[in-house]
């Protein structure tokens, strides 16, 4: 019997998804898909805002 390996390529998303668009800090693709848009695109992160904003929508919203 033998096995086929198959490859599992992974899309990655750009370095831009996983930086603030605020300050420019590191969040994980997590914070990005919990406390960013639809694209998660983040604009406010625990570097430059606080939890308390970040719960409220702080995060989404950019000017």
């Amino acid at each position: 019997m033998t096995a086929e390996l198959t490859t599992v390529v992974e899309e990655r998303p750009d370095d831009t998804s996983t930086r603030c668009r605020n300050c420019g800090s590191y969040v994980t693709s997590a914070f990005a898909r919990v406390f960013g848009d639809n694209e998660d695109h983040v604009y406010a992160c625990l570097e430059c805002s606080t939890m308390r904003s970040l719960r409220t929508g702080s995060g989404v919203v950019h000017e």
